[in-house]
Order: structure tokens, then sequence, then C-alpha cells
């Protein structure tokens, strides 16, 4: 079922009362977890009051690009991809061939509007989630004609101006604006709440001077891209073409409160739910920031403020290994991935 996305813009007057009392909930909580019951009452009412918005909106069923669907396979606990390993081989061994390569994208008229070539820019991904961890992993080989990352460290919020991979997530599949709020709306404290509160939108570039390779456009950097919740490895070699590798592993959020953990709420991972996801491949040839060409999966663009925009994806059970574990909020040990040896169904 198609949508009209006109529908969902953070400018219709349902949609932004119900941002007005998120923020409303949002800039009355405290920040430390002894009013953690408190915290949770006003949501609950706010999330009942915003209830006849988002449904009169939308159903769960129908938030994202009809048409798209995805399969997203689960992997056992024991054997988890190393992500700073240097090689796909370990998401090559038990994965159903790759989740998606640069023919499963379209290009948007973004600059030079570059189309899909594999000469100037090739590319596959891969896409898993875990459920013990509750957490999504993502790696991709870029091969590019022109490789540009130039990145210095300190300000991962400007890492999709380089060579890079774009991860967006929707874990409750509602769609909705979730970046690119009008400072003619929003106040400056307001913008920074609603950021990234109902989805999330990841960058990763390979190498980073000070070891930092992911990021996302939000504050909260101190917790939401480190482990448990997040983590990075990646590498490149050779000038042109240059191959990167960039693998990472995060949290998807139902409600992100960039203040900390304790005032957010993660999005539940279960086999055969469906989530909104989506990949977004810049391409820079001449400077950071420059586009030479910008690919996307669900072929829409301002994926990165709106969620219905998505892709669906289905999250597909393993059938052996420990699979299927009770979700927890331990960390997944950033140095120990096993080799992924599961099969799947």
């Amino acid at each position: 079922m198609h949508y009209d996305h006109k529908h969902y813009d953070h400018k219709h007057y349902d949609h932004k009362h119900y941002h007005r009392a998120v923020v409303f909930m949002l800039a009355e909580s405290p920040t430390h977890t002894s009013y953690r019951r408190s915290f949770r009452m006003r949501r609950f009412a706010i999330l009942a009051l915003a209830a006849a918005c988002i449904f009169g909106m939308t159903s769960a069923a129908s938030a994202h690009i009809g048409g798209l669907v995805f399969p997203v396979y689960e992997i056992p606990t024991g054997d988890l991809p190393d992500l700073r390993d240097g090689t796909l081989e370990d998401w090559e061994d038990v994965l159903p061939g790759t989740s998606l390569d640069h023919n499963s994208f379209a290009p948007l008229n973004v600059s030079d509007g570059a189309g899909i070539n594999p000469e100037d820019l090739a590319y596959r991904v891969f896409l898993t989630w875990h459920s013990a961890s509750q957490t999504l992993a993502a790696a991709i080989e870029r091969v590019d004609d022109v490789y540009v990352n130039t990145y210095e460290g300190g300000d991962l919020t400007g890492l999709w101006r380089f060579d890079s991979i774009e991860f967006m997530v929707d874990g409750d599949h509602t769609g909705g604006s979730y970046n690119g709020f009008s400072s003619d709306e929003y106040t400056a404290d307001e913008i920074k709440l609603l950021s990234n509160f109902q989805a999330q939108q990841y960058v990763a570039v390979a190498e980073s001077p000070d070891g930092r390779t992911l990021g996302y456009q939000g504050s909260g950097q101190g917790w939401v891209t480190l482990p448990p919740y997040a983590d990075a490895g990646g590498f490149s070699v050779g000038e042109s073409p240059n191959t990167s590798v960039i693998e990472l592993s995060v949290t998807a959020w139902d409600e992100l409160n960039w203040q900390g953990p304790e005032l957010s709420r993660r999005s539940t991972l279960t086999a055969g739910n469906t989530i909104g996801f989506q990949f977004s491949i810049p391409d820079f040839d001449t400077e950071a920031g420059a586009y030479h060409g910008f690919h996307t999966l669900s072929g829409q663009p301002n994926t990165w403020r709106l969620a219905e925009n998505f892709v669906d994806g289905e999250l597909v059970p393993c059938s052996t290994g420990d699979c299927g574990s009770a979700p927890t909020q331990t960390a997944v040990n950033e140095d120990s991935w096993g080799r992924i040896k599961a099969s799947f169904r």
C-alpha cells in the first residue's frame, strides 16, 4: 500500500502537535534515574495524547515505501562478526549472499547526479540483527574510483561530508519526521530534543585519526554511538580505485532522548517483526561535501528527515545455534566478536 508522503510533513498540523507533546514530555523529564517512574508516567500520558495524531495519519503497516521489503537475517550470539578484522569473510560465511549491492539502489538528482556505474562506484552491503543484544549490524565494501575521506576527527555530526555509509533505522515502523525541524517553528532546545527521537540516522566512515568512525545526526555522541549501544570499525586501501570496508552495529530506539539511555526506550527486535530502514551511499570525487552522486535504497529524497521514505525490513530468525535469546542491556565485547558459522532457513 502506498501512502501520500505529504501527509507526514513536519509542518502538518497534527504532526506538529505530536512533536510539541513530545518536546513537553522530554523537557520536563529529569536527567537522573531516580525519576524514571514519573518520566514513564508522563511518557504514557503523552503517548496516549499522541495516538490520535499518529493513527490518524498512518498505520504501522503502511508507514514506509510500499512493496520494498528486504529480509534481515538473525545472527546467533556465539557467532557475531568481528567489526575490526578488516575483512567481510565472516559475513560471507553465513549470510545467504550479499544483502544488497549497487544495483539495488537508485540515484538521486543531487549535484552531479551520478548514476549507478560500477566503474565509478561499486558497493555491496550486508545487514543482520542480533536478538540477545537487540542490535542491528551492517557492513559495506566500497570500490571507488576517487576516494574522499579527509576527516580529521572531533566532529561526528559531519561524517556525511565524506565517502561513507548512512544507515537510518525506524525500529517501531511508525514513519514520521525525525530530523530537519525548522527554527521558525521550534526553539533550539526543542530541535535538540526532537532530532533522532523517533528514528535515527547513523553515519560511518572507514577510518578516523581519533578512532571514532561512527556518528549520528544528533546530540548524545558520548553514549549513543559507543558500546554497548553502537560500535564500528573499518579500513581502506589503494588510491584509484580505492577499496574501503565499514562495519557497524547500532541500536534502534523507539524514543531516543539524547540525555541518556535511562530516559530512552529501545525498539524491540523480534523475529517476524517489520522495521523501517534506509541506506544512503554518498560519493564525493573532488572535495568533502561536494556531491558527485548520492544513492538511496528507497529511491526517495529527504530520507535524512522523513522516516516514511524508508524501506521495510522483515526480521528473519536463525534456526541453528543460540538464536532468539532474551533481550539484554549488556554490552557486546567490541574486540571479541566470533566468526559467523550458523546457517539460516
